[in-house]
């Protein structure tokens, strides 16, 4: 009889055998479930910041670029405003001094004006005070008044004073000057003639 070569121990040291899990007892839903969450959960970040992105317009390049057009539109904008300023400032003092030009023209012709009228006066009453050569009725072309030379005579100076209507003939006075200075006296219904003695005048 052959003996068993086994150890005694064999039957207690050898390996046990593997027993079968046991069945999981979590639903079959779970696990689609956790992947679904899970999903949302990170879908629902990233949708987050897509959404922070569209709400705030100021991180886009479209904005960025509007608002540069926009300040450059404001400075021109600011330019033209500096410029039509000046060009309004130059034209109004323009305005000022051609406003001062006539005033002081307006008074410089006011001046001139009264200066002529004055010397017109002043002519007028020496023209009527005076008597140039030639033959004049006493009461229509010159006063009546003694008249003296404004200057000392040279040469041959004639005069005469005639009855006004008798051409010449009725002779009141007359006189040949060769020197000094002539005086008349003339008086209404008489003719006078100034023949080379320059002019006389009314004193």
């Amino acid at each position: 009889m052959i003996e068993s070569t086994i150890p005694e121990d064999a039957a207690t040291t050898a390996p046990a055998q593997a027993t079968p899990d046991k069945p999981s007892k979590r639903p079959a839903w779970v696990q689609p479930a956790t992947a679904l969450l899970v999903g949302l959960i990170v879908g629902g970040g990233l949708g987050a910041g897509a959404v922070a992105a569209w709400s705030d317009p100021t991180h886009t390049d479209e904005y960025r670029t509007l608002q540069q057009e926009f300040e450059d539109a404001q400075s021109k904008i600011a330019d033209a405003q500096r410029q039509a300023t000046a060009v309004g400032a130059a034209a109004q003092k323009a305005a000022t001094d051609a406003a001062q030009r006539d005033a002081e023209l307006d008074q410089r012709e006011t001046a001139v004006t009264a200066r002529e009228t004055s010397v017109t006066a002043v002519e007028q009453q020496i023209a009527a005070n005076s008597i140039e050569e030639g033959t004049w009725t006493v009461g229509r072309d010159v006063a009546p008044g003694t008249y003296r030379t404004s200057q000392a005579v040279s040469g041959q100076c004639y005069w005469s004073i005639t009855r006004t209507g008798s051409n010449g003939s009725d002779i009141v006075e007359n006189d040949i000057v060769s020197g000094g200075f002539p005086t008349v006296t003339l008086k209404e219904g008489q003719d006078f003639t100034n023949s080379r003695c320059g002019t006389f005048v009314k004193e």
